[in-house]
């Protein structure tokens, strides 16, 4: 029962997390700058974990973490090349803003911070969902 209640919570967050990053893209406002080019490197990294949280409860979050700030800085490493298919693919808003199209050292600073952000975040939900009579099933 715990479990199903905690993949409820990172349903919602995921639900939410996409906005939010999505919005990052056209806000205005202060900090402008910062926000368009470098919020979305940190919300990013947490969407995937908290993704694979929902899709693996028991993988352990320092794997989790270590797995995404991987995946995210090859990502931002593949923005170095050039190939018709990559080009294809970052043609589109959907390949832009999930692969990027400029290669830029600070996002995978940014990549970290959104991995220890969503390691601590991800602790947290655990804490309040599993805190007292954890469920048995529900190990880490």
């Amino acid at each position: 029962m715990r479990l199903k209640k905690h993949r409820i919570h990172l349903f919602v967050i995921l639900c939410l997390l996409v906005p939010i990053g999505l919005v990052t893209k056209f806000y205005a406002g202060p900090f402008e700058a910062w926000i368009h080019s470098f919020a979305g490197d940190i919300l990013y990294p947490v969407f995937w974990m908290f993704l694979i949280f929902f899709i693996k409860p028991k993988w352990p979050v320092p794997s989790v973490s270590g797995i995404v700030f991987l995946s995210c800085t090859l990502v931002e490493i593949s923005q170095l090349f050039s190939t018709p298919g990559l080009q294809e693919l970052r043609s589109t808003f959907i390949g832009r803003t999930l692969f990027g199209t400029h290669f830029v050292f600070m996002d995978i600073l940014y990549y970290a911070v959104g991995c220890l952000f969503g390691a601590f975040t991800y602790h947290r939900i655990k804490h309040l969902t599993f805190h007292k009579n954890a469920d048995p099933q529900f190990t880490t």
